[in-house]
């Protein structure tokens, strides 16, 4: 109470303090962006933005063409480059396309496209999925009418269909569908007109395992919805600091939209040129604990499931996260309709130990002395302030390793299985790109899959093989999903933390819908006649720089 009362007073000391330069106490501006908005494209519109987790995938969306597109929707997806389809049976799905498309180099296209590209894809399919095993082929119909032909019934298919690009032949021909090695996919392995998405990759490159500092953007002058996007140009950077991104969305001209810290709300809620957006989201914080490593102390489920025990997320919600997320029994988001059904009746681990103190005495005797090596991007150490205050009440102690890039996080856990590496835990931003769908957070429990930790769990591979076979949405996959959860959550095969808000800091001449699911619809975004890139030399409008109160957005 007496922090969130301090935090209130300064809020109200600062924000008086700037209001004397616009000679008005407590005032924040109205919204007029509106009014101001440019509703066409504009030579020379430009904005820049951080992408600290999975950049590789974000861009894709940004650059590629796919049958159906990732949506915060019921059904995780939206069309694209098909126009319908129809369930012939469990087995055969034909897609209607759309016509008079052209590729960004100005190809056509067509069935032709779609067949090529499903043909490469089988060559070198991902594999974090079951499609590698479910995909039978794909075959044309028509000149705009394909056939997807399956193995076996799967749940996953219209999830991976948001994942699976379509490129032109001559990105095929020399660099192949994917990056050889199945763990990641949405290959850019190099600039050029080689997609069918809203923009084009004109310089830089991402691949999941690697990708450049910075990448640039430029509007495709053959994408198919007539008009868009409206903003010419978007500079992506990749590996910016926690800091670097706080301080450079808090000035003109260096960052337009950018994830912050939740403790920096304050900071760009009172901004000169930032706002602040929230929304409810599907992403979550994997926390992963390391059961490969050879004598781990968490092996032992009694130390896990005491790890967790010890984590007042309550806490971690009010003064951690600032309230921006829900909390949750197990990684997975809650903010999935079939994970709130499983976890309706499910306390957070937490919960056991409150005022508790033969509880509180027993974690002690279980945790005191444990010491464990912790790998984080540095974007999460505000959250691992928090754990490590409570964990240090049990006699804990966390040694830190940080990063700013996400493929240093990838490296070491993508080649764990293989050679177990010495961390205990490892921290990654898990954002939603199963599309609304929770395999999003159960595939780190596959322990055929390089993205899991985890050293042996038959109960748990019989639930995921049946994860793939039922229909998504239905009773049936509300069943496995309940089963799944409870079974990380009685494993404690993770450190689970409450489910996050999206938390960005936003350049006010920007207008902008973040997706509860991992997708940036920058081609939607729009900029006013104030924005750096269009005013020309004219100097910002001092009576802009007034704060403006946080942007707050409801659930897809």
């Amino acid at each position: 109470m007496r922090c969130a009362k301090l935090l209130l007073l300064v809020l109200v000391c600062v924000t008086f303090g700037r209001a004397q330069e616009w000679k008005n106490p407590f005032y924040y501006r109205s919204d007029d962006t509106t009014s101001v908005l440019i509703n066409e494209r504009v030579s020379g519109s430009h904005i820049k933005v951080f992408l600290p987790t999975m950049p590789y995938l974000y861009v894709s969306k940004l650059v590629n063409g796919t049958l159906v597109r990732s949506s915060g929707n019921h059904e995780g997806w939206e069309y694209m480059m098909a126009t319908s389809y129809t369930k012939i049976d469990d087995l055969t799905y034909e897609f209607s396309l759309r016509k008079g498309v052209l590729f960004q180099d100005g190809t056509p296209f067509n069935a032709d496209s779609v067949v090529e590209n499903f043909t490469y894809f089988m060559k070198d399919p991902v594999v974090y999925s079951d499609i590698h095993k479910r995909l039978k082929g794909v075959s044309k119909v028509d000149d705009h009418t394909i056939r997807i032909h399956l193995y076996k019934p799967y749940g996953l298919l219209f999830s991976d269909l948001t994942s699976i690009n379509l490129y032109t032949s001559a990105y095929l021909k020399r660099y192949g569908w994917s990056t050889k090695e199945g763990s990641t996919c949405n290959s850019m392995q190099a600039p050029g007109p080689y997609g069918l998405g809203p923009y084009i990759l004109k310089q830089g490159y991402a691949t999941g395992r690697f990708q450049t500092p910075i990448l640039e953007l430029q509007a495709n002058p053959n994408y198919y919805e007539a008009g868009l996007p409206y903003i010419e140009n978007v500079t992506i950077y990749t590996e910016l600091t926690s800091a670097q991104s706080v301080s450079m969305a808090l000035e003109e001209e260096r960052l337009d939209i950018t994830p912050i810290p939740f403790n920096k709300k304050v900071e760009t809620v009172l901004s000169k040129y930032a706002r602040l957006y929230t929304k409810p989201s599907t992403h979550s914080i994997s926390i992963y604990f390391n059961l490969l490593k050879p004598n781990s102390k968490l092996r032992n489920q009694k130390i896990r499931i005491a790890l967790n025990k010890a984590v007042n997320q309550a806490n971690l919600l009010n003064f951690v996260y600032k309230k921006e997320g829900e909390l949750a029994p197990t990684e997975a988001s809650v903010n999935y309709r079939s994970v709130k059904l499983a976890t309706a009746n499910l306390q957070t681990w937490g919960e056991h130990t409150l005022h508790n103190p033969d509880e509180e005495k027993e974690l002690k005797a279980i945790l005191n002395g444990l010491e464990l090596d912790v790998i984080t991007m540095d974007r999460f150490m505000f959250l691992w302030r928090g754990i490590e205050y409570q964990l240090k009440k049990y006699g804990v102690t966390l040694h830190y390793t940080t990063t700013p890039n996400e493929k240093e996080i990838y490296e070491q856990l993508l080649t764990n299985r293989q050679s177990p590496k010495t961390w205990d835990i490892l921290t990654w931003g898990n954002d939603d790109w199963s599309s609304n769908n929770p395999w999003t957070a159960f595939f780190a429990y596959r322990i055929s899959d390089k993205w899991s930790a985890i050293d042996k769990d038959d109960i748990m591979q019989e639930y995921i093989e049946h994860f793939f076979d039922v229909e998504f949405q239905s009773e049936a996959f509300d069943e496995v999903v309940a089963k799944i959860v409870k079974r990380a959550y009685e494993k404690a095969y993770m450190l689970f933390v409450p489910s996050p808000n999206i938390v960005l800091a936003v350049n006010k001449e920007v207008r902008y819908e973040p997706s509860s699911v991992l997708l940036m619809p920058l081609w939607k975004a729009k900029l006013t006649k104030y924005h750096w890139s269009i005013r020309g030399n004219a100097a910002y409008p001092k009576e802009r720089e007034a704060p403006m109160l946080p942007l707050r957005f409801d659930y897809d």
